[in-house]
């Protein structure tokens, strides 16, 4: 038996896009004032940064698309410092350090949409890993399918 090593975390895969379609469905519902984790080419939003850097009020509601290479201390970071907001993450190794340390024990809820996502600026034929919708002081998607695990 061969285990998911993780090994999707790669660099090479760090500037994927949340695809348009599925971000202006997030952001009608969420209307979005940061991106916590772009830069100026990919940003979906007006207020953006790489790296949680930039001043922002903690009101604000937040997206996160993390890169894979260092989603870890992203998803950390996040946690720590976002009162509103929604990120997306595969969720193919729900057994690793980062759902179960991170994002599981700090998530208000988790959606799986249906199907996959396809990424923007990604080579192949599609992603090999579903994804998850991870929220924070914010209610599940309510215009895209697909099932949502709530705490509780």
């Amino acid at each position: 038996m061969h285990g998911n090593d993780g090994s999707g975390n790669i660099p090479d895969r760090d500037e994927w896009e949340t695809p348009k379609e599925l971000f202006d469905k997030l952001n009608k519902q969420y209307n979005f004032n940061f991106d916590c984790c772009a830069n100026s080419i990919n940003k979906k939003v007006n207020l953006f940064s790489n790296n949680f850097e930039n001043e922002y009020s903690r009101s604000c509601v937040m997206w996160m698309n993390p890169p894979f290479s260092n989603s870890l201390n992203m998803f950390e970071h996040f946690f720590r410092v976002v009162e509103y907001g929604v990120a997306i993450y595969r969720c193919d190794n729900l057994e690793t350090k980062i759902w179960q340390d991170v994002i599981l024990p700090n998530s208000d809820w988790i959606f799986i949409p249906k199907g996959r996502v396809v990424y923007e600026g990604m080579n192949g034929n599609g992603s090999r890993f579903p994804s998850a919708l991870i929220g924070v002081g914010v209610n599940p998607p309510y215009n895209i399918e697909g099932v949502y695990l709530k705490k509780g």
